[in-house]
């Protein structure tokens, strides 16, 4: 015996807003256990999960609602859904949103609404013009994803693809009813361009949230990655990541048969400023000192922090001529300017100790200490100087 079977748009509309509400709710539960700074992002993204089923719960009842919300108000929340996608990501990715173009886009949708919904109904002018909205909408969120994730990438591509997919449906229907005005002649009629185009009602809410999720994880493991290398307080590396990088600077100055020079820089009497003003001026001093530092480097130098008031930079391809002169520069735009604390100003200076890549280095360890007995040598011949190795001297010769 033959079965046939039956689509009915409206009962799926129904279910495809109920699976929506459902990962709208799910999201707000998990998200109380994401990061504080996804708050803003997250809540945009519930209110998106959340008013697109609404649009297309009073889209299922057009027969028996009044046109203002069957249609006018379901295109309103189907509109501003899509919108708050949108900002959701640029909130994301920590950019400023276009609010005048999501704006325009969902004034638009309303207009649409009322103008071809209400005051003179004509369904193929309203569908066109509607999709075409509604799929810039789509679209803005899709080329958001693109055009600011920190990387490519499965993620990046489930993503802004689900909303590129999404964004071509409704571009699509916009274009198939331009050639034929007589392809959609009822909202409910089951034709390959409504099927596609509640699809997207009933689809992208579920796959694009499970890639907004994971764009969160890759993120928050990104970061807990940052933050076992960068030192919390400076922001410059840590003691264990300098060290790593030190290695490979090593072993790249040695194949390419380049100098490698590395400073140590020690802020002088800097328990004072602890003692007397406080640990939160301390913690102030070494911010300060660490922007100052910074702004005298190159951008291939690299600056860490080995421990208390004490730093270290890497420079590659840096004569000893050139490291010591580095340090006098460090050190008289460091001294020229009291540090601005919150207790008042403080004048403070740089011991600063330089020492050069030499044969006898086999670990990173070795030319470490040199540059720290350098930096020593320096607080002991009063402060305020720069101090080289007795091995700084020496310049490596063309790789072999």
């Amino acid at each position: 015996m033959a079965t046939s079977w039956l689509f009915d748009i409206r009962s799926a509309l129904l279910v495809g807003a109920l699976l929506t509400l459902m990962i709208g709710v799910v999201l707000l539960v998990v998200g109380r256990s994401l990061s504080a700074e996804y708050r803003p992002s997250l809540y945009c993204w519930v209110a998106a999960t959340l008013l697109q089923p609404a649009g297309f719960v009073l889209l299922s009842l057009r027969d028996q609602l009044d046109p203002w919300v069957s249609t006018v108000l379901a295109n309103t929340f189907i509109a501003v859904a899509f919108a708050a996608y949108a900002q959701s990501l640029r909130l994301f990715y920590r950019v400023p949103p276009v609010r005048g173009l999501l704006a325009g886009l969902v004034a638009a949708s309303v207009l649409i609404s009322i103008a071809w919904g209400v005051t003179s109904p004509d369904l193929t002018l309203r569908l066109i013009a509607i999709s075409l909205s509604l799929g810039g909408l789509l679209g803005y969120s899709a080329w958001t994803v693109f055009r600011h994730a920190e990387r490519g990438g499965p993620i990046r591509g489930v993503t802004g693809g689900v909303f590129a997919v999404a964004a071509g449906i409704m571009f699509y229907r916009a274009g198939a009813l331009l050639v034929d005005p007589g392809l959609v002649t009822g909202v409910f009629q089951i034709t390959h361009v409504q099927l596609l185009t509640y699809a997207v009602g009933s689809v992208l809410p579920v796959i694009a949230t499970v890639g907004y999720l994971l764009m969160c994880n890759e993120r928050g493991q990104r970061e807990l990655e940052r933050a076992a290398r960068v030192d919390y307080l400076t922001d410059c590396y840590n003691r264990r990541a300098i060290e790593e990088q030190g290695a490979r600077a090593m072993a790249a100055a040695r194949r390419h048969g380049m100098p490698l020079a590395v400073l140590v820089i020690d802020i002088d009497h800097f328990k004072r400023i602890n003692d007397e003003l406080g640990h939160a001026a301390g913690d102030q001093a070494l911010v300060q000192a660490v922007a100052r530092i910074r702004a005298e480097l190159r951008a291939e130098d690299v600056l860490g922090r080995l421990g208390g008031e004490e730093f270290i930079v890497l420079m590659p391809n840096t004569d000893s001529t050139s490291a010591v002169s580095a340090g006098e520069r460090i050190r008289l735009a460091f001294a020229a300017r009291p540090l601005v604390l919150a207790e008042g100003r403080r004048a403070a200076t740089l011991s600063i100790g330089v020492a050069m890549l030499a044969p006898m280095d086999r670990h990173f360890s070795q030319l470490l200490q040199r540059a720290d007995r350098a930096m020593y040598a320096a607080k002991n011949a009063g402060r305020n100087l720069v101090m080289a190795d007795a091995m700084s001297g020496w310049e490596p010769g063309p790789p072999r």
